[in-house]
């Protein structure tokens, strides 16, 4: 038997979803009747249902209620530039929209893109869902200074790849890429958008990417759900020191 009441009560329902009394896109009964159900009160019932969102077992649709979330694939997030088919894999089963805005550099985002405060950025964010669920939610920033890029409403790379792209094609090559993993507890706008609980972790990855002169000509955030995410890091060897090993 759990220590806590709410421990028991989140088993009991996680055994429910295990054994399909409870199956993918089901909605939960409500929090009251749960909490008659169980002879708990709401609080507790509450409680219970923010450990199975943090686990990522349901997700709590504003104004509707708990539902249990459909089975996701794991995303793995590589920084191979030759295994691009491995990040597209994933994404084939995931709707993405984009939208685009003007927004002004804040201090974060002068110090990520190395502009004056309050420089003409454009932030396009991505976000994709798997079905009805949130997927993973991206933010890219291009100093207007750089290139003024075409906008879509839908794209098939829910990370942002395709802004690189456009860059290349508009003259703006890449020539050095920083990443930096982190993580962390999701901020109130990300864990609502993504539809996860306060407790749940979040890999966030923060890309900086600049030109031959080093300039700073894109910075992405991106937020990526902890229970379903792995990131991989490759190395390839020059191809002078490959030759010279042979």
């Amino acid at each position: 038997m759990a220590a806590n009441r709410y421990e028991d009560i989140a088993d009991d329902l996680r055994n429910n979803i295990a054994n399909g009394l409870f199956r993918a896109g089901d909605q939960l009964p409500a929090e009251t009747e749960l909490a008659r159900r169980y002879e708990a009160s709401v609080p507790t019932v509450r409680i219970a249902l923010g450990v199975l969102q943090d686990a990522g077992l349901i997700e709590k649709q504003q104004g509707r209620g708990n539902f249990v979330r459909q089975p996701f694939e794991r995303i793995t997030y590589s920084n191979d530039r030759f295994a691009a088919d491995r990040r597209a894999a994933f994404s084939t089963a995931l709707n993405v929209s984009v939208r685009s805005s003007g927004v002004k550099a804040s201090d974060t985002l002068s110090a990520l893109l190395q502009v004056p405060r309050g420089a003409l950025l454009i932030e396009y964010v991505y976000l994709s869902h798997q079905g009805t669920s949130p997927h993973s939610l991206a933010r890219i920033y291009v100093p207007w200074s750089v290139a003024n890029l075409s906008t879509h409403r839908t794209s098939r790379s829910p990370l942002g790849d395709d802004i690189r792209g456009q860059l290349a094609e508009s003259g703006v090559q890449t020539a050095s890429t920083v990443e930096r993993v982190t993580a962390r507890l999701p901020d109130p706008m990300e864990a609502k958008t993504l539809r996860l609980g306060t407790g749940a972790p979040v890999l966030a990855i923060e890309r900086i990417s600049m030109d031959a002169t080093g300039r700073v000509v894109e910075a992405a955030l991106l937020v990526l759900p902890g229970h379903r995410t792995e990131a991989v890091f490759t190395t390839h060897a020059p191809i002078q020191e490959l030759e010279a090993a042979g």
